[in-house]
């Protein structure tokens, strides 16, 4: 009877026992969730801003590739604008040349006097008729001629070797070291 009496005048011990024992499963149980949640924060936290590097070092990359691409875009249409005027001032001095000779070789013929005398030489005749054979006129139209197919095979010489040395200009980007602009 004593353990009865004990249960019916402390009665109340027991729902509190209950309710401490309840209350500290749930404090564990709350402080294991919050070190979770914390863990987890941590997590996302590290992961976004792992994630904003990720970004800021793809933009980076991105404006650095922009900036090496514009720099080959100039470099190759400087290089491709030196070989234009050298090829240009070839070009020219070589149809200078032509010129210059065509000049030469008429003022030569004009300076013949074999060639303009009344006297039929030998060599006066084999001259008219040679350049009359060949260009279907006289010595002069015969020059005028040569002049313009040999400035037409500069031409073609020239534009081949323009052609051939753009192609050969390398267009790839070249690869720059860190700190060497």
């Amino acid at each position: 009877m004593t353990e009865l009496s004990l249960l019916r005048r402390y009665w109340w011990a027991i729902p509190i026992v209950i309710l401490l024992a309840a209350n500290a499963i749930l404090f564990l149980t709350l402080n294991a969730r919050t070190a979770d949640r914390d863990e987890w924060r941590d997590r996302a936290t590290a992961e976004a801003k792992a994630h904003q590097q990720t970004v800021s070092n793809y933009r980076a990359a991105t404006a650095e590739a922009k900036r090496q691409a514009q720099a080959n875009v100039a470099r190759v249409k400087a290089e491709q604008a030196q070989i234009t005027e050298r090829t240009k001032s070839d070009y020219q001095a070589r149809l200078a040349d032509v010129d210059a000779r065509y000049e030469r070789v008429r003022a030569q013929l004009a300076a013949r006097t074999d060639l303009s005398s009344a006297n039929l030489a030998p060599v006066s005749l084999s001259s008219d008729a040679t350049c009359r054979a060949y260009g279907g006129g006289s010595c002069d139209d015969l020059l005028a001629k040569l002049a313009i197919a040999e400035r037409q095979a500069w031409n073609l010489v020239a534009l081949r070797r323009w052609a051939a040395d753009q192609a050969a200009v390398k267009v790839e980007p070249v690869p720059v070291s860190p700190g060497s602009d």
